[in-house]
């Protein structure tokens, strides 16, 4: 048999009944592809692949060239053809075996493709070496004496160049082998012209930026429950091996402070710490604090630049940063030896990315503490129910409590505002209650400082008519359409999409004026305004900042009390300290808690606590007012009485009643297209194919639930519907989704197409 010419067809020939014996690797396309491929390794790139680099490989029949993950290599016989590898594009591996480890379990987990988890591990700017700067060496080509005898007339300085580089005995820079040599680069050109030197051209990384504060350590001294769970944690440090503790504690009992003596003791052990926390508004603040009192802190999260960002994760990958604070990304921070992981905030949603692969930051946390066999800390003033349960039933879980604020402070009073009484159809009436005005009054007259949250921004969030009850709503999207004051149109929070809001209503038997209920940021800033003209007064939204940099702007001026009263969405409700701010204030509490979700009550509660825990942190007490639709619920009566425990021991009776979690495991399958009927049709096939395979495998205590339109029933375009798989134990719901794949239902016909792997939002 002939054999085809190996370059056009890609493929290392075999004849027919002959086997071969040769190295092989596995790689995983960096492509929406749920499946790794092998090919031969060819003796050109038998020492210079690595497991963790990325190669190009042929795939498909044609043999398209794409990128992949080498996550294996090996030794093999076969007795078919296989593809060899193209070439190699990284001249390193990015991976560590623990970090390719943890990268396997969060695609298997989560449902993703291999190749593309890998690349989330990875930011581009650090395969890039954005950043780098290029370094040339020179070192002699032979020997001096052999340059030296076969060379007639070798100049002095020619000469004196060539003796530094011998002296070294290594390749030296060219700066610094011409100053040495009192030369000039024409010198170093002609040894190169000649043979008698050669240019060796590297890429180092420069030093990344520094947090360099002074060093300030604080004088008091922790209180006995502080002290109890810093001993506690330090002795699960020294120990060693995998740990979870939830050092629950309410707002202002010194958790970071906890946090801070612990992560010292484990950097005293050697290793590294990472500290996550779930929004870069919480880094700002959390950075300066912990800057003054560790050395060579690292920060890692969605604002820098690509250059920072490749220089961080080289600095900490080569151990030059010993400290890694940072949102969602930092989880996969480069340190080769973690010794401590703290997870600030546990319960926050934001921890769940929302984009494939759709990992919870908090359960990757702990994974790569287990896989690392290290301690890890959780802490939160609110702890997400799962956590809270796990620390009952789970061996490795542990509770360390801080019940009080610290220097004794005292919780915040809370009061409620009951809006009951405002009529739904007054449209424009004031957004703020007498309660919350007076109290406003009374901070600014006192000289201090108010905040008020209410998450929702633009102006009015419903324009409706009165007569005939029509909506302005999004075309692509079905959802009410958001009144913004500065442009002066309705804007979408989904699509983005804009347009101008008509004054009358467009029915044509109607024609009444048009209305603007349900006040977002711009009207209570305008109200404020009003009421308190002396006052200077500040928007934290997500139209006002737009860079980090104006959010840290922000905290500075209100920490040096330039801003009387600060207003904004939920992210001036967490984890901020500002001493001089006496009131709090939270509008519209009832829409944290009137979703449809199963997790709504346990959003509600988190948020007015976390509000509330803003105030009275350094003076005597502190006031807070929750302006509600709903004051008899129990999310918002045990938020009143700062009473977590009442609150979960109610919500997780109804939990368990339903069946949800934190006692099942939920997988949610979504289903999107531009044609409903279609999409419907697809959804049914889904699930009753998803009731048959739960059949054929025998899973006890798992159903399937749906499929339903979803609660936001049509984005950008597209009709939604979702099927719900719950099984009982996460190890029952792994197999399933093992056997889901298997047979290819991971894969289907329509536009858009989600797995997530315990969700937190079934909207």
């Amino acid at each position: 048999m002939a054999k085809p010419d190996s370059h056009s067809v890609g493929r290392l020939w075999i004849e027919e009944g002959e086997t071969k014996t040769g190295p092989t690797a596995t790689v995983a396309p960096i492509a929406p592809i749920d499946k790794s491929y092998t090919y031969a390794v060819g003796p050109e790139l038998a020492n210079k692949l690595e497991v963790g680099q990325r190669v190009r490989v042929p795939l498909g029949k044609r043999g398209r060239l794409v990128s992949g993950f080498c996550v294996a290599l090996g030794t093999e016989e076969w007795r078919h053809t296989l593809r060899p590898i193209d070439s190699v594009i990284d001249d390193e591996s990015y991976l560590s075996p623990q970090l390719l480890d943890l990268g396997q379990w969060i695609a298997r987990y989560y449902c993703c493709p291999l190749g593309q988890t890998l690349a989330a591990l990875v930011p581009e700017a650090v395969r890039k070496k954005s950043g780098f700067v290029t370094v040339r060496f020179a070192r002699l080509t032979k020997p001096l004496d052999g340059i030296l005898a076969a060379s007639s007339r070798v100049g002095p300085k020619s000469k004196a160049l060539l003796e530094v580089l011998d002296s070294a005995g290594r390749p030296l820079e060219t700066s610094t082998l011409l100053e040495r040599a009192h030369t000039t680069a024409s010198t170093l050109r002609a040894a190169v012209d000649k043979g008698w030197v050669e240019i060796i051209t590297e890429h180092h990384p420069k030093p990344p930026p520094r947090w360099d504060m002074p060093r300030v350590e604080p004088s008091f001294e922790l209180n006995q429950d502080q002290e109890v769970a810093v001993q506690r944690i330090d002795k699960k440090i020294d120990q060693g091996g995998f740990s979870v503790t939830l050092l629950y504690g309410v707002s202002g009992s010194g958790k970071t402070e906890v946090y801070i003596r612990t992560m010292r003791h484990a950097l005293a052990r050697g290793g590294q710490v990472i500290m996550l926390v779930p929004e870069i508004a919480l880094t700002t603040q959390l950075v300066s604090r912990l800057a003054s009192r560790f050395d060579d802190i690292a920060v890692l999260h969605s604002g820098l630049t690509g250059v920072e960002r490749s220089l961080t994760w080289r600095a900490i990958a080569g151990g030059d940063r010993r400290v890694v604070i940072g949102t969602r990304s930092a989880v996969f921070a480069p340190c080769p030896e973690p010794s401590l992981i703290v997870v600030d905030e546990e319960q926050e949603p934001s921890y769940k990315n929302l984009q494939a692969p759709r990992f919870h930051v908090r359960d990757v946390a702990i994974k790569r503490a287990q896989m690392s066999g290290v301690p890890i800390v959780l802490g939160s003033a609110t702890p997400s129910l799962e956590t809270w349960l796990n620390c009952t039933r789970l061996a490795h879980y542990e509770r360390l409590e801080l019940p009080a604020r610290v220097r004794a402070l005292p919780l915040p009073k809370v009061e409620i505002a009951d809006m009951r009484t405002r009529s739904p159809r007054d449209g424009d009436g004031p957004v703020l209650s007498k309660l919350m005005e007076q109290k406003v009054s009374d901070t600014l007259d006192r000289g201090e400082q108010a905040v008020i949250l209410i998450n929702r921004r633009g102006y009015a969030r419903v324009i409706w008519c009165p007569a005939c009850h029509w909506r302005l709503r999004c075309p692509e999207c079905n959802v009410g359409m958001v009144f913004h004051l500065t442009k002066q149109q309705a804007a979408c929070h989904y699509c983005r999409a804009r347009i101008t809001v008509p004054q009358l209503c467009p029915n044509l038997s109607c024609k009444a004026p048009l209305l603007q209920s349900g006040a977002g940021t711009q009207r209570v800033e305008q109200e404020l305004n009003a009421a308190f003209p002396q006052a200077r007064i500040a928007r934290a939204d997500s139209d006002t900042m737009k860079r980090s940099s104006d959010y840290q702007s922000l905290v500075d001026r209100f920490t040096a009390r330039e801003i009387d009263i600060l207003l904004g969405t939920q992210m001036i409700g967490k984890g901020l300290d500002f001493p001089h701010v006496s009131f709090v204030g939270m509008i519209g509490a009832d829409l944290a808690g009137s979703s449809a979700d199963f997790r709504a009550s346990e959003r509600l509660f988190q948020l007015i606590t976390q509000v509330a825990g803003r105030a009275g942190r350094e003076q005597a007490g502190g006031e807070v007012v929750v302006q509600t639709l709903v004051p008899d619920a129990v999310a918002v009566r045990t938020a009143m009485d700062h009473d977590f425990r009442r609150f979960a021991a109610d919500e997780l009776d109804i939990r368990r009643r339903l069946g949800f979690p934190p006692f099942a495991r939920l997988t949610r399958f979504i289903f999107a297209d531009p044609r409903e009927r279609e999409v419907r049709k697809v959804a049914e096939a889904f699930a009753d194919q998803l009731r048959r395979q739960l059949a054929d495998l025998s899973v006890p205590n798992a159903d399937v639930l749906g499929p339903h339109p979803c609660a936001l029933e049509r984005l950008r375009g597209r009709y939604r519907y979702d099927v719900l798989l719950r099984a009982r134990r996460a190890r029952d719901m792994q197999n399933v989704l093992d056997g889901l794949r298997g047979v290819g239902m991971l894969r289907q016909k329509v536009k858009g197409f989600v797995v997530d792997v315990d969700p937190l939002s079934l909207t």
